[in-house]
């Protein structure tokens, strides 16, 4: 499995023709993207909805009070009955601000997460992604129900996590062509993009039909009150996204930049869970910098 992992090496060795945003650029994106935060979560206030900021936003709060300098996301978390409710209100509230992209909601898209986007904004990292869908973005991560019994749970995981994999096949086998170019001079990325071309190769004619499958697997425990929850969706995947309910869904507000928001309440044990030794900033040629091929703001 290991060898189809391919996201860090695109972040990291794979850039050719894109444009690394500088600092100010940074900047910009972040207070577009602080926006989107601040308007979905008071949404989520009004109507009730739990959430929480995670991943990279959450590391941003405690080691600098709010960005990492040089990061433009927001995490987002929200539990799976909530989900439906939330999205139809950011429609119906700011239909000519944001536009959402979700799955099994909005045809044509293959993440497992959802997107936020702000409109009339251009942030392209792909360039298979059309101009039009690739606007500033949150994304929000989807916190799924999993079952207690130890065996299910097992089960559970191992079909979502070989779900998962083959929609990242799928995925690369309909982009293939700019990833090719991309690996070019490469032999580790080409290898690896030319194993999971061939396996998307092999499941296209279905590509539909398993994409529908995979987010049904991943919200397949009804039960609301389970020991366990998951990230399946989680750049640690549904193994390391895997935590105790009474552990990781308690809030507390927490301040980011200039405002208050909702946090894990045990930040430290989530830090530490997520990243280790959270607070050493990492030597600037281990940091994940953000290059894309266009950008307007």
């Amino acid at each position: 499995m290991a060898i189809l992992q391919t996201n860090d090496i695109f972040k990291t060795e794979l850039s050719e023709g894109q444009h690394r945003l500088s600092p100010e650029e940074i900047h910009k994106v972040q207070q577009v993207v602080y926006g989107i935060t601040i308007d979905i979560t008071e949404l989520c206030s009004e109507l009730n909805i739990p959430y929480m900021l995670t991943g990279g936003t959450a590391l941003g709060a405690v080691r600098h009070g709010g960005f990492i300098p040089w990061d433009d996301d927001v995490d987002m978390v929200v539990e799976r009955k909530y989900i439906e409710r939330l999205l139809d209100a950011i429609e119906q509230r700011y239909p000519d601000r944001y536009f959402v992209e979700a799955p099994l909601r909005t045809p044509g898209y293959l993440s497992s997460f959802i997107q936020i986007h702000r409109k009339n904004t251009v942030c392209r990292e792909y360039l298979e992604i059309p101009e039009e869908r690739c606007g500033i973005k949150i994304d929000i991560f989807v916190v799924e129900n999993t079952y207690d019994n130890a065996f299910l749970r097992r089960l559970h995981g191992m079909r979502v996590e070989a779900g998962l994999l083959l929609l990242s096949c799928y995925r690369m086998y309909l982009w293939r062509n700019e990833f090719y170019k991309l690996s070019q001079g490469n032999k580790k990325a080409a290898t690896m993009i030319h194993l999971k071309s061939f396996i998307g190769r092999l499941i296209a004619p279905t590509g539909k039909f398993w994409y529908a499958h995979v987010q049904r697997l991943m919200q397949m425990c009804s039960n609301d009150q389970s020991e366990y929850i998951v990230v399946p969706s989680g750049r640690k995947h549904f193994f390391g996204e895997l935590k105790l309910r009474s552990d990781f869904l308690c809030a507390q507000k927490r301040k980011f930049e200039d405002r208050e928001f909702l946090f894990p309440k045990n930040i430290d044990w989530y830090l530490s869970y997520m990243y280790g030794n959270y607070m050493e900033i990492p030597p600037e040629d281990k940091r994940e910098y953000h290059v894309v091929y266009q950008l307007k703001i």
